[in-house]
């Protein structure tokens, strides 16, 4: 009998999708601020683009100029919705009060 769970988590065509890509730039995002401090705001749209630029990589579609137009103004969807995910996940918990940073916290406020 087959396994019904993949074999791995994330392939090529799992990280181009939408879903996908959200999903790395909000973890990624969320890591690197965690880790390290940067500002979400500034450092999500920088994952966000590079996301892009990998899943363009990946397909194997980086040197056609449709794609980087249309993957360019895709990096903004993912962004925002990355952004709103991050601060519905965060709720009301603005982070630093308590001295802690907390792993979800809004990248706007």
């Amino acid at each position: 009998m087959a396994s019904a769970i993949p074999s791995d988590f994330f392939t090529v065509g799992t990280f181009g999708t939408l879903l996908g890509s959200v999903t790395v730039t909000t973890f990624v995002t969320n890591g690197l601020f965690k880790a390290f401090g940067w500002k979400a705001k500034w450092l999500g749209l920088v994952v966000s683009l590079l996301v892009m630029l990998a899943g363009l990589f990946l397909c194997d579609k980086i040197t056609d100029p449709k794609a980087d137009v249309v993957g360019f103004f895709n990096s903004f969807l993912v962004y925002i919705s990355a952004a709103g995910i991050t601060e519905g996940a965060a709720g009301d918990h603005r982070g630093g009060a308590d001295g802690k940073t907390p792993f979800f916290r809004s990248w706007f406020r």
